[in-house]
């Protein structure tokens, strides 16, 4: 199970660091669009990651 660190809120931008199951400490900044949620994460390259930081998130906010 991840773990929040932190979170900050303003409107419609989140961001939080979290530490997933493996350990890693990322970070994510969430926000709504007319189109939905956009996301920027720390692992943005690494597409495994990325999904697993999205879903962390989703289940901690």
């Amino acid at each position: 199970m991840a773990v929040k660190l932190a979170e900050q809120t303003n409107g419609p931008h989140i961001f939080m660091r979290l530490r997933l199951d493996s350990g890693r400490v990322e970070e994510i900044d969430a926000y709504t669009t007319e189109k939905g949620w956009h996301y920027v994460t720390s692992a943005d390259r690494t597409p495994e990651v990325r999904l697993r930081i999205i879903a962390a998130f989703h289940t901690l906010y």
